[in-house]
C-alpha cells in the first residue's frame, strides 16, 4: 500500500485526439417489429444534459441538448487498458489475452485471488476529451448563441448528419435506414500516470500513439460503417521528479526542460522539479523517430 501514500513520480501528458474519420455521436434506425417507431440512441460522444421528446420514422429524435460534446474518459481507459492486454497480457489455456499483474496495478481492480488483493486502486487516469481548441467550446455557453432556453446552437454548429441505407448481405435487400449524427472536431485528454516504476508504462502509451498513426485505433459506434477511427498526438509532457528520486530520469533530462512556474523548491533545492518535454520531441515519427523515442525504447527492458 506505500505506493498510494507515497508519490515518487508522476507523469502529465496532453494528447490531442485528431479523427481521421466521423466520430459517431448519434445513431437512429427504424425498429424491424414496429416500422412505424424509430430506436434512437446515444453512443461514444454524449453531451452534458438534455432530453429527447418525438420522433420520426428513419430520423434522429428531436433533442434539447445544451451541454458540451465530449467524449467519456472512462471510454478511453478501456481503450488504452484493452491495447496493453493485446500488447503485453499472458495468453490463457484457451488462447485468449488476459491482464498480467502489472496491467491490474496499473488500471485497477476490484477483487483479487486472495484477501490481499480485494483491490486496488487504478496509477492512471484519462479525462474526458473536449474540443480541442478552447474558443470553440466557449460557443456551447455563449448566450448569442442560445435559441431558447433549452437548444444551444453550437450543436447545429459542430454536428453533421448523414443517412445511409445498408444492404442485408444474404437477401441482397435494403433493411431499415441508418441516420448518423457526427462530428469531425478535433479533441483534447490528459493523462496522469503516477510511480512508474520505469518507464515500460510510457513505452506502451508510445506504442497505442504508434498504432494510431498507423490507423488501428477506432472508438464508438459503427466502426465497421467507417466511423470512429482517430489518431493521437503529444500536445505536452510533463514529468514530475521528487526530491531523492532523481536518479532513473537523469537518462531522459536531456530531452526536457525545467518549468520553474509549475516546480516547487526551497532556497536552492527542488522538492518538486517538473519537466517538460521539449517542443523538438513532441512530435512521433514512426519512420524516423526523435532522440527522445529512441532513448526511451532503449532503455526499457
Amino acid at each position: 500500500m506505500e505506493e498510494f501514500f507515497k508519490l515518487n513520480n508522476r507523469l502529465n501528458l496532453e494528447l490531442k485526439i485528431k479523427p481521421l474519420s466521423p466520430l459517431c455521436i448519434k445513431l437512429s434506425t427504424g425498429k424491424k417489429e414496429d416500422e412505424s417507431e424509430t430506436d434512437s440512441y446515444s453512443t461514444i460522444l454524449v453531451t452534458e444534459e438534455g432530453k429527447t421528446e418525438g420522433d420520426k420514422k428513419g430520423e434522429l429524435k428531436i433533442d434539447t441538448r445544451r451541454g458540451e460534446i465530449y467524449i467519456p474518459g472512462s471510454t478511453l481507459k478501456g481503450l488504452f487498458r484493452d491495447r496493453f492486454i493485446i500488447m503485453y497480457g499472458k495468453t490463457n489455456e484457451k488462447g485468449k489475452k488476459i491482464e498480467t499483474k502489472d496491467i491490474k496495478n496499473l488500471f485497477g481492480y476490484t477483487e483479487g485471488n486472495s484477501e490481499d488483493e480485494k483491490a486496488r486502486k487504478s496509477r492512471i487516469f484519462l479525462q474526458d476529451a473536449f474540443f480541442f481548441e478552447n474558443e470553440k467550446r466557449k460557443n456551447f455557453y455563449n448566450k448569442d448563441k442560445i435559441i431558447d432556453s433549452n437548444k444551444n446552437r453550437a450543436i447545429e454548429e459542430f454536428v453533421s448528419s448523414r443517412s445511409i441505407t445498408p444492404i442485408d448481405h444474404f437477401s441482397s435487400k435494403a433493411v431499415a435506414p441508418l441516420t448518423f449524427e457526427y462530428t469531425t472536431e478535433d479533441f483534447r485528454t490528459e493523462i496522469f500516470l503516477s510511480n512508474m516504476s520505469d518507464f515500460k508504462e510510457l513505452q506502451g502509451i508510445y506504442f497505442i500513439i504508434r498504432d494510431s498513426i498507423n490507423g488501428e485505433i477506432r472508438i464508438g459506434n459503427s466502426k465497421t460503417r467507417g466511423f470512429g477511427q482517430i489518431e493521437f498526438e503529444v500536445s505536452d509532457l510533463r514529468y514530475s521528479v521528487f526530491h531523492g528520486k532523481e536518479e532513473n530520469f537523469k537518462k531522459f533530462e536531456q530531452f526536457f526542460e525545467i518549468d520553474e512556474e509549475k516546480s516547487t523548491k526551497i532556497a536552492d533545492k527542488y522538492l518538486e522539479k517538473v519537466m517538460k518535454l521539449k517542443t523538438e520531441y513532441k512530435k512521433v515519427c514512426i519512420n524516423n523517430p526523435n532522440e527522445f523515442i529512441k532513448a526511451l525504447f532503449s532503455e526499457v527492458k
